[in-house]
């Protein structure tokens, strides 16, 4: 049985380190509260150094206010503050900090020097490690403040050994410096990482300015969101505006979507739901907008004292605002249409014409080009995959059987296979865009034939998607795009060992988000092993090598996109650390882009080199997602179902 311990007032050393672990999570967080007390003290311009991280230095410059002599070791203590007198403050809080535990509770875990200047005054430092303070010292330096934090953790070695790769912090001490310069445009910032330069955002006097120093030149196709007359007319104060992407321009994460509330950078989380809602059926399934939304509304409906970090708020009329953000989006993208997010990502669609029986034309036209009176004509591309083609008037109407269509013996009606999972249906979006390479142009196989697998003989294809074949007595009904997806991507797959770099010709050019040129910046290094080499600007990057793999890629410019994202966003994932597994993904994007498609009439010849190869590969009985191309059904279950036995 333990004994009783008796209760003791902690020291305020330790209370210092306990509130620590709440406040400063991370390098990153650091940073967030210093550069939103910058902000608060009316700076114009923000510095950020970095090193390793954050975990050997982080500095915040600014040009502020400053902080007079006899407040600067005050302004260290715990819940001392300019920012609020009293708890009625609470409902009206305005600024970006307000509880005063930061300083604190960052110069409990590093080393901190604090030093200020106000305007006509001499400058003053102090010096506070690991919670024990020291002395005010005179200092050199510009009216305003700066903050240096020296070895953060050194001192908490468990708090150590639970923190990220430096390179993790890089990218997540960018998104906070954006989430930052979005909600102030009027402030700039500027973010040096190790001695390099990765991101500047200059004063501006407005979002629009912002959006392309964060976006660049993709900022110009976003489209500012609009509320209904409904909606503006309907009971409440909150509004929503800001600027959404259209259809047509995606990324594979939602990082590159933020949402501001009452200036406030807060995570997206609880408002994903309604901006999916109201992107439903407008955006590719697994990919996700990009944008900036605002949320003004009432101080005293906005609870900002939630969250340890504040990056979450709890909303007075929660289930009101998100309805309204969805009938937003769903307003703002009625009014324009969807283009297509690929360039060949086109099919042909038809209106119904009228010809004018008064106006004939006397130059002779060939029977295959005449177009009868209610036929449809290709009038213009569409990205919509469901066109209507035009129906024969002498089609064969097929009869309609009233009675239960059984199945046949040793078969379940249910599917053999779940439906696709949306990651899967991410991938599998590339195989409608490109052009489909015919099996019959394919190298001829130089593995042997599965014994396991008979000879088919092609009897027909089915509505343009199956092939029928025979073989040992056997028919086998085969999903044409699923087996020459498998048969492309066990052929592709070997050919990509080599990753070595091929200097392109005419370098392309590609503009980036902020985020993805830091991580470009960042990542340098480790892009080069995978063969992209480039030069950049400010506002883009210029690819002047690509791994001889991927020359020829249609979607080139959308890898980039996705493959930066996903660094910046997972550092140490292990999705594209290694060369190996981005191999097997860009196999299977090049295997869906080249196969044939559903709906794709197919030769007598290209059949039969489809069910030649298919002989050759390991796993004929799957495609790349694991659904199965081939249906078998033998002559006994056929002569069982129409009672040739017994």
């Amino acid at each position: 049985m333990s004994t009783r311990q008796s209760i003791l007032q902690l020291d305020e050393l330790t209370i210092n380190q306990i509130a620590a672990g709440e406040v400063v999570e991370r390098p990153a967080q650091v940073v967030k509260e210093l550069v939103e007390n910058s902000i608060d003290s009316g700076s114009n311009k923000i510095r950020i150094e970095i090193e390793n991280g954050g975990f050997n230095r982080i500095s915040v410059i600014d040009d502020g206010h400053g902080i007079p002599k006899d407040e600067l070791k005050l302004a260290i203590k715990r819940h001392a503050t300019s920012k609020l007198s009293g708890p009625e403050d609470l409902t009206t809080i305005v600024t970006k900090g307000f509880r005063g535990e930061a300083l604190a509770s960052i110069a409990a875990v590093s080393k901190m020097i604090l030093s200020s200047k106000i305007k006509d005054t001499d400058g003053y430092s102090i010096t506070v490690d690991n919670g024990v303070f020291g002395s005010l010292e005179p200092i050199g330096i510009a009216p305003g403040t700066k903050v240096d934090v020296l070895n953060l953790f050194e001192k908490i070695p468990a708090r150590l050994s639970f923190q990220r790769r430096a390179s993790t912090e890089n990218a997540a001490i960018v998104d906070v410096a954006i989430s930052l310069a979005l909600s102030e445009p009027k402030t700039g910032i500027l973010v040096e990482i190790d001695g390099r330069k990765v991101l500047d955002c200059p004063p501006c006097e407005g979002m629009e300015d912002r959006l392309y120093d964060l976006f660049g030149s993709t900022s110009s196709k976003l489209i500012p969101l609009e509320s209904s007359k409904v909606d503006l007319d309907a009971p409440g104060d909150e509004i929503w505006d800001g600027w959404i992407s259209p259809p047509g321009i995606s990324r594979s994460r939602s990082d590159d979507f933020h949402v501001l509330v009452n200036g406030r950078p807060v995570s997206t989380g609880p408002f994903l739901q309604s901006i999916r809602r109201g992107y439903h059926t407008r955006l590719m399934v697994g990919r996700h907008p990009i944008g900036v939304i605002s949320l003004n509304l009432p101080t005293k409906e906005v609870d900002v004292n939630v969250h340890p970090t504040k990056r979450e708020v709890r909303l007075q009329h929660s289930w009101r605002v998100l309805e309204r953000l969805e009938r937003s989006i769903q307003y703002t993208l009625s009014r324009i249409s969807t283009q297509p997010e690929y360039k060949d990502l086109t099919l042909l669609e038809g209106i119904n014409i009228e010809s004018n029986n008064s106006q004939k034309s006397e130059d002779f036209v060939p029977s295959w080009a005449q177009v009868g009176l209610e036929e449809k004509i290709q009038t213009h591309f569409s990205s919509i995959r469901t066109a209507i083609s035009p129906v024969s008037k002498d089609e064969t109407k097929i009869p309609v059987n009233e009675l239960e269509q059984e199945i046949l013996p040793g078969f379940v009606p249910n599917p053999i296979s779940p439906s696709l999972s949306s990651e899967e249906r991410s991938l599998h979006r590339l195989s409608i865009t490109g052009k489909s390479i015919s099996p019959v142009d394919e190298p001829k196989p130089k593995a042997a034939i599965i014994p396991e697998l008979p000879e088919m003989i092609v009897l027909c294809q089915f509505s343009d998607s199956y092939i029928l074949a025979e073989g040992e007595g056997e028919l086998f009904i085969i999903d044409q795009h699923a087996l020459h997806e498998r048969i492309r991507y066990e052929r592709l797959r070997p050919s990509m060992v080599d990753w070595s770099s091929q200097e392109l010709i005419i370098p392309i050019p590609i503009s980036l988000g902020v985020r993805e040129l830091a991580a470009a910046r960042s990542e340098s290094n480790r892009l080069s092993e995978l063969g992209f080499e480039f030069s950049g600007s400010d506002e883009k990057i210029l690819l002047t090598s690509v791994p001889a793999v991927l020359l020829g890629d249609s979607g080139l410019t959308e890898f980039i996109h996705d493959i930066l994202i996903d660094i910046s966003s997972h550092p140490e994932s292990n999705g594209i650390d290694t060369v190996e597994n981005l191999r097997d993904k860009v196999a299977f994007m090049r295997s869906c882009r080249g196969s044939v498609k559903a709906n794709q009439k197919l030769n007598l010849s290209e059949m039969r080199r489809l069910l030649l190869d298919m002989r050759t590969i390991p796993n004929p009985w799957a495609c790349v997602h694991g659904r199965p191309t081939i249906l078998r059904l033998t002559q006994v279950h056929m002569d069982k179902h129409f009672g040739r036995h017994g």
